[in-house]
């Protein structure tokens, strides 16, 4: 356990009992620790925020912003009087910052993340304050095994409203204008994240690139791959890159719709455009918000790229809801991308993700918040999508803001409406795929037909010809006539109930058949010459 510096100092204290769980760790990754971080950061209007890991050791971490900091006063009111969760970012109905960004946090509980990662950490903040420039350092112990059980705590009157988690001094310090924001860093990191960062590493060590184009490059290349596989360092890149107000990677033409592979009707349809709109509409809002996040030296990018196989059908649909719900506003749009007969890589932008106020509560949900009637067919995996909340919904987010109550108003008629979209886009593209299907069989039948053409022509040096007629299901699936120097093909003929197999049946008679006919000799040369055609027309066909 780390040991406190003298000065000012005293018992952390939260303002509620379920918020006393923060020091064990409330979120579900790496990832969305960090994003807690990010988050404080954007709402003091920083410009950048640099997130350290110590690669590849992985033993001291650190998150450093060049914002407004946080003053002391702000500081004590959090750790001396109201408590953690004591949040003031929209107290007076203030829902911007300064700078005109959405205000994230609400119950100001964001900086306490680190502690899923580390058991004691330090902050530093350089900040103005009436137009005073003030500085102070900070070291706060977390009581992990201390932490009382919540069952415990709640039928105990007197320590129902407050509980301590852990210990904390500051000192003041000289304010420098380099250092002006807000740092908190730790080198008492957690052995389990050491131990899964270090081991996610090590065989990426030695090739390890620091540049997003790389990165991206890595993620989209064998796209086969989860981005899980990849392990927990490159996962926790992507996963925070997906959930960080950043702008996407790369053009916009290209990245995360890349509009060159749609057909130009396609393109010129009122949905299709809509969609792009919306997707211009917030690339350039986060580029306005002039936000960066620069993680271990690369800046984070949000990395999506659509569709993954540009070579396959894609669609793009538009969805939007603008009204109140029990009286209270609900505000959002979004866009759905479907690549027809082909899965959506890598499989972790399968599904939807709801973004609020910028943030992306949680990763794509394979689910569409709970689908039933798709969501166990291939063409569930086929689909990507993202639903922007401008207005309401907070109210139903969980306190990890990873995940939303079920039963909450606004959530459930956001579902709704995506449930009945979905039901337009799975009908649509399974018309497309089905007329593919059926293109697909039919020039695959041409091909088989075409090739035992070339096999008889070439077979019988020109003496029969092949040709394809109705004769009855009960008849041959081959039969020669030698009048007219033609092997015949029954199309109506059902032997065997695999189209593989029926093909492969034909390819074999019909080898027989030339041979018979044409081979001179004894049986012997008869059946070398069926063996040499079945080989040809089987190296083709199978």
């Amino acid at each position: 356990m780390a040991e406190l510096p003298d000065g000012n100092n005293g018992k952390i204290r939260v303002a509620d009992v379920t918020l006393a769980q923060l020091s064990r760790g409330l979120y579900r990754s790496t990832a969305t620790a960090f994003k807690e971080l990010v988050s404080n950061a954007f709402d003091a209007d920083a410009p950048e925020v640099r997130i350290d890991t110590n690669f590849p050791e992985f033993d001291f971490i650190s998150c450093a912003d060049n914002g407004h900091g946080m003053p002391l006063g702000q500081f004590l009111r959090y750790f001396e009087g109201e408590g953690i969760g004591s949040c003031s970012k929209r107290k007076g109905n203030t829902d911007a910052t300064e700078m005109g960004r959405p205000v994230i946090g609400r119950l100001g509980i964001g900086m306490m993340a680190i502690g899923q990662l580390c058991h004691s950490f330090e902050i530093e903040s350089h900040y103005e304050e009436g137009g005073k420039k003030d500085a102070y350092r900070a070291t706060i112990v977390l009581a992990d095994f201390d932490v009382p059980d919540i069952e415990a705590t709640i039928r105990n009157e007197k320590e129902a409203k407050q509980v301590e988690v852990g210990k904390w001094s500051y000192v003041r310090i000289d304010y420098e204008e380099k250092k002006k924001g807000f740092a908190i860093s730790s080198s008492d990191v957690r052995k389990t994240f050491t131990r899964e960062m270090k081991e996610s590493v090590k065989e990426v060590r030695t090739k390890m690139s620091f540049k997003l184009d790389e990165i991206h490059k890595q993620f989209y290349e064998g796209s086969l791959k989860s981005i899980r596989d990849r392990g927990a360092y490159l996962e926790t890149i992507w996963e925070l890159a997906t959930l960080c107000p950043l702008p996407y990677y790369g053009k916009i033409d290209s990245h995360p719709i890349n509009t060159a592979a749609f057909d130009a009707g396609d393109r010129d349809s009122d949905e299709f455009k809509r969609a792009i709109e919306l997707i211009r509409q917030r690339q350039k809002r986060l580029l306005d918000h002039d936000f960066r996040v620069v993680f271990d030296g690369i800046e984070l990018k949000r990395l999506v790229q659509l569709p993954t196989k540009p070579e396959v059908i894609s669609r793009l649909y538009f969805m939007q809801f603008d009204g109140n719900v029990f009286g209270s506003p609900l505000k959002f749009a979004g866009y759905l991308f479907a690549q027809i007969g082909c899965a959506v890589r890598p499989p972790e932008l399968n599904g939807v993700q709801i973004r609020l106020r910028d943030v992306g509560i949680g990763g794509y949900d394979s689910t569409y918040l709970r689908y039933a009637k798709e969501i166990e067919t291939i063409r569930s995996r086929w689909v990507s999508g993202e639903i922007f909340v401008d207005t309401g919904l907070e109210p139903a987010l969980n306190l990890d803001r990873d995940s939303f109550n079920e039963h909450d108003e606004h959530f459930k008629k956001l579902q709704r409406e995506l449930h009945h979209k979905l039901g337009t886009v799975f009908n649509e593209i399974e018309r497309v795929a089905a007329s593919g299907r059926e293109k697909r069989r039919d020039s695959e039948e041409k091909e088989v037909q075409d090739q035992l053409k070339r096999v008889l022509q070439k077979g019988s040096q020109g003496k029969y010809k092949l040709r394809q007629r109705e004769l009855g299901r009960d008849e041959p699936v081959v039969v020669p006539d030698d009048e007219r120097g033609e092997i015949i093909v029954n199309t109506s003929a059902r032997p065997l109930r695999k189209k593989k197999a029926r093909r492969i049946l034909t390819a074999a008679m019909v080898a027989y058949h030339t041979a018979s006919r044409t081979a001179k000799g004894d049986e012997q040369k008869r059946e070398k010459a069926f063996y040499k055609l079945l080989m040809e027309i089987l190296d083709n066909l199978v």
